[in-house]
């Protein structure tokens, strides 16, 4: 199994990439639609996250910014968002412990384990990191029990053409290591087609 301190290590280690270093990039947050717009946005302490795809060749040259994965069993399901170009990366998990099909509504969000795919405990739950210039490294958040929701606007089924995933997501989150340093989401959004989601460039 692996723990936690070995998924920091690999995000870590993904973040080797090259960078965009400019301070021209200005993200801005997608609209919130429901027509498998390839979009993902969120605001962190007063920053626009997206994903972007990693610059360069870096030590996972196929990551993109944004990926969706699951267990040929659909016992769980993740969406996978990172900005692998800025010169300050970000990387969230969206774990589902089983999407249902043609549902429209709350996936409540339960305290994250901050481990992904099989390693996840079969809940729901949202984990992420971000620079923290305080300590010069990453902080890890994860979800809480009962203290925010995945709500799923648009779901339909994989033989559609258009196999669509929307929503948005909301909750307090706790600090791994500080059990008294919270962030609070209010705005999460996705819109994914996930037919044409792993050609999709993010710039």
């Amino acid at each position: 199994m692996k723990t936690f301190f070995s998924i920091t290590t690999m995000l870590v280690l993904m973040t080797g990439c090259t960078k965009d270093t400019s301070s021209s990039y200005n993200a801005q947050l997608p609209p919130e639609t429901q027509v498998g717009a390839n979009t993902f946005g969120v605001t962190i302490k007063g920053k626009v996250y997206v994903p972007r795809d990693p610059l360069g060749n870096g030590i996972y040259p196929s990551s993109k910014g944004m990926t969706f994965v699951g267990s040929s069993s659909n016992n769980w399901n993740e969406i996978v968002v990172k900005d692998g170009a800025s010169a300050v990366g970000f990387k969230m998990i969206i774990h589902f412990k089983q999407l249902v099909y043609n549902y429209n509504g709350l996936y409540p969000l339960s305290n994250s384990n901050f481990l992904d795919q099989s390693d996840s405990l079969p809940i729901d739950h949202i984990y992420f990191k971000i620079w923290d210039s305080s300590i010069s490294n990453y902080a890890y958040y994860g979800s809480m029990e009962n203290l925010g929701a995945i709500d799923i606007t648009r779901f339909n089924g994989s033989t559609s053409i258009n196999w669509i995933l929307s929503g948005t997501f909301n909750g307090k989150f706790v600090r791994y290591d500080n059990p008294n340093d919270f962030i609070t989401i209010n705005d999460g959004r996705f819109d994914l087609n996930l037919n044409t989601l792993p050609n999709t460039v993010f710039p």
